[in-house]
């Protein structure tokens, strides 16, 4: 079965579901509006555009950023990229793969529709800005990948009518010389807002930063074996019940807030001390603001913006402070319009963040999930595999019944889990959703021939889960160069602490059963 599919996008995720679908044999096309590939990755994007900021560098590394199937070169250490690398990473990937003749840039998608007879869909593209020379294209199957960093969430702060001063969003932010001797409120803070309240804080007369909670904080290179903080991203821990991890991390700040070798050491613990509920969260995978706390440039409110004035910020804990700046850390908003007659609603009501139950495989949504801790390309990958699966026919979608009988299993399990972002619905957990599709794709790692090859197993159990482990077997697969590049990464755990810890994890399997541990939220694997 050789179908005819339209991508739309031509960022990371738009450029592996082309992979992948070239892989399968089918027919693509690519459109994009900017004038090179790479998304809100590439270069000299315009001061209008959403784009990365001068100094960005990545919150996962190499390693764990990297596609399954073209890992970073033999021998690269494991850091982390900064966008130009990255960028050039991608260029490298589309290079390598024959990518380029997909992909047809500077074209303006207008709209996707369903054909009348209800066979594919008519997408209707022009060149950018020249709209009378659209033209419509037949398509089998379409993919929309356009990205969740392209509509900036704009939020309303009460009294903003009344403040004179300039209202920014951070999707525009480049560096901090704009902000130099000002004073500035930046409201919100993720991995990215994490740089950028740290920069703007070092060149302003004063910055303030406004949060609702205590988002929890994970340094980006943890302890001193030198390893990123993805590394740790293994089986083992993933094993440890969220009961007891939760007790550990509680455990873990109230030590590092007392006895922390350095300011900053004390800083992440305080601030990981005031939320309860540590692994409900996602990860704010950057630790940089902190910084600013300590040397005193950055102060944080976390008590809620009351109003604001002509030239002031009023708090609910009844400070007041003056500022002549708002940056807005607030994220993006969804945004579809492109889609007629289609209604995408909650990603998360969507099978794997993928496939609406209405539309099944004829139109998917690739990038829309987002790991708490791990890369939105390995699962974009994964969601661009098995779509290529299901074109070819050597995969089927569950019957329409038990699909909305899955989506709902896997929203609920989400929903409790992520109860502290509940408005942040592309959230998944990176383990068991990789794994979860490793099993539908026939990808998994865990079969009885690895216990042959002792070495690889070990690294399986308590190395880092980086993409490269789904090309060992399966679909696609490419054994020995998979094998070389896991074997390659040390491990995180010594063999004595993985020993012990397997032992330890066995004991608190067992009180779960006893029920003297609660068990974790089921995560539905098998349709």
């Amino acid at each position: 079965m050789r179908k005819n599919v339209c991508v739309i996008g031509a960022g990371p995720s738009g450029l592996v579901a082309v992979k992948e679908l070239l892989d399968e044999n089918h027919s693509v096309t690519c459109f994009d509006r900017a004038p090179q590939l790479g998304g809100v990755f590439r270069p000299n994007a315009a001061a209008d555009e959403p784009g990365h900021y001068d100094s960005t560098l990545l919150t996962i590394s190499n390693y764990m950023m990297a596609f399954s199937s073209f890992p970073p070169p033999p021998g690269q250490r494991r850091y982390h990229w900064s966008a130009a690398e990255y960028w050039q990473y991608l260029r490298d990937f589309a290079d390598h793969f024959g990518l380029e003749p997909s992909i047809r840039y500077r074209t303006d998608v207008l709209s996707v529709t369903r054909s009348e007879d209800g066979d594919g869909y008519l997408v209707e593209v022009a060149p950018v800005g020249e709209p009378e020379k659209r033209t419509t294209h037949h398509f089998d199957a379409v993919v929309v990948s356009t990205g969740t960093h392209r509509v900036p969430n704009y939020i309303d702060l009460p009294g903003q009518e009344e403040f004179e001063g300039e209202i920014l969003h951070s999707a525009y932010y480049r560096n901090a010389e704009p902000f130099r001797g000002k004073r500035v409120l930046c409201v919100g803070v993720g991995e990215t807002a994490a740089d950028v309240v740290h920069e703007i804080a070092g060149v302003a007369e004063s910055c303030t930063l406004s949060v609702r909670r205590h988002q929890p904080v994970i340094v980006r290179n943890p302890g001193k074996r030198g390893y990123p903080n993805d590394a740790y991203t293994s089986h083992l821990l993933n094993s440890v019940p969220l009961q007891i991890a939760t007790l550990g991390a509680r455990l873990q700040a109230k030590f590092g807030k007392r006895f922390g070798k350095t300011p900053i050491e004390r800083a992440v613990a305080d601030w990981n001390s005031r939320n309860r509920y540590f692994f409900n969260h996602f990860f704010t995978k950057n630790e940089s603001f902190l910084h600013r706390v300590v040397d005193g440039t950055l102060t944080v409110n976390a008590s809620g913006i009351e109003r604001l004035g002509r030239d002031y910020v009023q708090f609910k804990d009844g400070r007041r402070e003056q500022i002549d700046t708002i940056m807005l850390n607030t994220g993006y908003v969804e945004n579809f319009d492109i889609l007629k007659n289609v209604d995408v609603g909650d990603v998360r009501r969507m099978y794997k963040h993928m496939i609406h139950p209405e539309l099944g495989d004829s139109m998917v949504f690739i990038g829309w999930a987002r790991p708490a801790a791990g890369g939105v390309p390995a699962c974009s990958e994964m969601q661009s595999r098995y779509f290529a699966l299901l074109c070819s026919g050597k995969r089927r979608l569950p019957d329409p019944a038990r699909l909305t009988e899955l989506i709902e299993q896997q929203a609920a399990y989400e929903d409790e889990l992520f109860f502290g972002n509940p408005n942040e619905r592309t959230l998944v957990h990176y383990n068991n959703y990789m794994i979860d599709f490793a099993d539908l794709i026939g990808c998994s790692p865990w079969r009885a021939s690895v216990f042959a090859d002792p070495k690889l197993a070990y690294r399986l159990w308590s190395g880092s889960q980086i993409p490269t482990i789904y090309r060992l077997y399966g679909p696609h697969s490419d054994h020995w160069n998979a094998r070389s590049t896991v074997l390659s990464l040390p491990s995180t755990f010594r063999v004595h602490e993985t020993v012990l810890a397997t032992a330890f994890i066995g004991v608190v399997r067992a009180l779960t059963k006893l029920g003297l541990v609660k068990k974790d939220p089921v995560y539905r694997r098998r349709p």
